[in-house]
């Protein structure tokens, strides 16, 4: 049921064409949203030639739009009271609009990364309230399978991104992944406008909390540096990461221990007494982390030990989104049939499959046996996000949605880039594990090794390049292994969550 804040001043749902144009608007806006986070990622050497940085400098775009987006989405639930949800969210999407010209349009690389921070930053609130006036302007009926619809959103962004950011760069010019998104934007700004303003929620005015507002963004910016950075500095033997690793905890612990006893606190923790929406935290910050893993760990294996150019990468993992995207709506059936335990225990098994079945390649796999590890775990994707976000909201007042939403996608978000950082550290450092275990039997005295250079002798590879051959073949192997053992890891990670699963389901005395 709609709040009774919003039923004074606007019907109660909507209906026919103004409810599948506002879903469409909604679900653009997102998709958008989304993409952005991974559409620059291929075209970083672009940038970086074209702007005169050096590659390392050219990821600063990816972190500077993920920092500004870090810093706001916690504070969606306390700008919705301040600004209405309507408002803030057209104030969202032209601001995204209005930023994503001035990227597209930098005379300089810091003028980049500065458009950059404030696109992420005015993008913040829009995935959240676009899920919470979603859940407000359907029938409850219907919840499940618009949230069902929204949520491909979510996870098909993300692989689409990659794909579409090394077309846009390779075959166009590399403004273009910016440029894009202005007239969808203004187009779902148009209709959103036309069909949510009697939705607007009423004005709170609440004092400013500045002191946290400066600790999440001491806090977050820290922890954003360490994710991205934290491999090319080596981690912990850099004075610099441990530094910004204290200042990032005490930051956190700080802010949490302000807001938990401030009168107007900007992240409303009273949420996480609420056991189903603590669980959901929980398996979005496991799964997600993993999940995000994955989408980075594959495409880069290809491109890097594979020989995959970076489109034909893109499509061995685009069967990701084929199962979400025409089983969506059986999602939403699921959910409203059987609850959101059970379709998270089938995903947590789906998961774990595609995962075990991913550990056991070698380098001889073709591209369609990478495309059908991936479509596996697009089929586990389908009782993943839907049930996870239908979780998350089940036993939470409607005027408690932005605050709910807004600290669930900050959770998504941020552990997006751990399990990003975390595998690819775990693949770089077991690749280097294997490469020494395998590289110290490779010596005169093995009667194997002996034979093998004979038979690269045979054919006409001896001497140096036998030597040469030999290392690059040594770097494949040992990268193959080193992605078997991160799926192998994820496969078990998986196995555990289902004994979390009894904790979500759902209460009594709560109704959805």
């Amino acid at each position: 049921m709609a709040s009774p804040a919003i039923q004074k001043t606007a019907p109660e749902y909507l209906k026919g064409l103004p409810r599948l144009l506002s879903i469409f608007a909604l679900s653009v806006a997102t998709f958008l949203i989304v993409l952005d986070y991974s559409i620059a990622n291929v075209s970083i050497p672009y940038i970086s030639g074209d702007l005169g940085v050096s590659t390392d400098q050219g990821t600063y775009v990816i972190t500077s739009f993920a920092v500004g987006n870090a810093i706001i989405l916690p504070m969606t639930g306390w700008l919705t009271k301040r600004i209405g949800a309507v408002k803030l969210l057209m104030l969202s999407i032209l601001g995204f609009v209005l930023f994503s010209w001035l990227c597209g349009g930098a005379l300089n690389f810091p003028m980049l990364i500065v458009s950059r921070f404030f696109q992420g930053m005015v993008a913040g609130p829009l995935i959240p309230l676009s899920q919470s006036l979603i859940v407000a302007t359907n029938p409850p009926e219907k919840k499940n399978e618009v949230m069902a619809i929204w949520s491909v959103i979510i996870i098909t962004a993300p692989v689409v991104g990659p794909i579409l950011g090394g077309w846009i760069s390779y075959d166009y010019v590399w403004p273009w992944i910016f440029y894009i998104n202005i007239p969808i934007g203004l187009l779902s700004a148009a209709l959103l406008w036309l069909y949510l303003r009697p939705f607007e929620t009423p004005i709170i005015k609440k004092p400013v909390d500045w002191i946290g507002f400066i600790l999440l963004a001491i806090a977050v910016s820290s922890l954003q540096f360490i994710l991205d950075k934290g491999e090319q500095y080596d981690w912990l033997r850099s004075n610099l990461i441990i530094t910004l690793s204290i200042i990032s905890l005490l930051g956190f612990l700080y802010l949490f221990l302000w807001e938990y006893f401030h009168k107007h606190p900007l992240i409303d923790l009273s949420l996480f007494k609420i056991r189903s929406y603590a669980v959901s935290i929980l398996y979005i910050m496991v799964i997600y982390a993993s999940y995000f893993g994955a989408i980075v760990l594959v495409p880069l294996w290809l491109q890097t030990n594979m020989n995959y150019t970076s489109i034909w990468a893109g499509l061995a993992v685009a069967p990701l989104g084929i199962a979400p995207f025409l089983f969506s709506t059986f999602s939403g059936w699921m959910i409203t049939k059987y609850g959101c335990v059970r379709p998270l225990f089938i995903c947590f098994i789906i998961f774990s499959i595609s995962c075990f079945y991913s550990a056991y390649f070698d380098t001889d796999v073709d591209f369609f046996h990478v495309a059908f590890s991936r479509f596996l775990m697009g089929c586990g994707l389908v009782f993943f996000i839907t049930p996870l976000m239908s979780l998350s909201i089940q036993d939470i007042p409607n005027d408690q949605l932005p605050s709910a939403t807004g600290f669930f996608h900050f959770v998504r978000a941020m552990f997006g880039g751990v399990g990003t950082s975390v595998f690819t550290t775990i693949w770089v450092r077991r690749t280097a594990y294997h490469h020494e275990r395998i590289g110290s039997n490779l010596t005169e005295y093995s009667v194997n090794f002996q034979q093998y250079l004979s038979d690269l002798a045979a054919q006409g590879i001896d001497g140096i390049k036998a030597l040469a051959f030999t290392g690059m073949q040594l770097d494949v192997q040992s990268a193959m292994m080193a992605i078997n053992d991160c799926f192998f890891l994820m496969g078990w990670i998986f196995i555990g969550l289902i004994f979390f699963l009894p904790l979500g389901r759902k209460k009594k005395t709560h109704s959805v």
